[in-house]
Formats: C-alpha cells, structure tokens, sequence
C-alpha cells in the first residue's frame, strides 16, 4: 500500500508552525494580541521594586518558583508575584534567573540598573 502526501514533494521536514498545505502564507493574517494581552502593569501583590509579575500574564508554570524559591509566591488565584524584592548579590542572580526563565514573559524587570539590564539581554 502505497500513501500519498502531496506536500511531502516540496519538502522534507514539516513544522507545526507552517500555514496549512494548499494555503498562502501570505493570504493568512495573524492578529496582534489584544490590548489585554500586553498588559504590563505589576499585580497587586508584588513587592514593591523593579522586578514584577505582570498582572493576568502568569501561566502558573512552577519554573520562575523552581529558580528564585525565596522571591516568588503564589496568589489564591494561582498568580505568582515576587513576594520580596532581592536584596544579595544571591537573590539578585536568582531574581535574574527567574525572570530569563520565564516561560511567558511575565516575570520583568522594569529598573534602570545597567548591569541588571544587560545581564538580562
């Protein structure tokens, strides 16, 4: 028995990131996210400081907890938020850490130190 996959001719590997077969991609129109997705303000329970959880943007992963255990804590509605600011060089690795761990990008830095800043790029 033989099986036929017409785009199989086009090419080798297929990603679930490629458009469906027989469309164009560049007739697909992706969406920006909507207002509510950007959302950058800090949630109500983070200690007040240059780094944040950004408010409703938490996927309650466990990773950022994994790797700044003593910075981190969990909401009643399973939010997390830094619950101190770092203040050792110790913390600060590990603030740093959490923040470049962060699976959706909720955990930031919004402080001006320069040497935080590049450590994160």
């Amino acid at each position: 028995m033989k099986i036929w996959w017409p785009w199989r001719r086009k090419r080798l590997v297929l990603s679930l990131f490629d458009p469906p077969y027989g469309y164009d991609p560049e007739e697909l129109w992706i969406e920006p996210p909507p207002e509510w997705a950007r959302n950058s303000e800090p949630h109500a329970k983070n200690a007040p400081g240059p780094f944040i959880v950004a408010n409703t943007e938490c996927m309650a992963c466990g990773y950022p907890h994994a790797l700044a255990p003593d910075l981190m804590g969990w909401s009643e509605d399973g939010h997390c938020y830094f619950t101190k600011q770092p203040e050792t060089p110790v913390e600060i690795e590990q603030a740093i850490k959490a923040v470049k761990g962060s699976c959706c990008g909720a955990q930031r830095y919004v402080g001006t130190d320069r040497e935080i800043v590049k450590r994160l790029e």
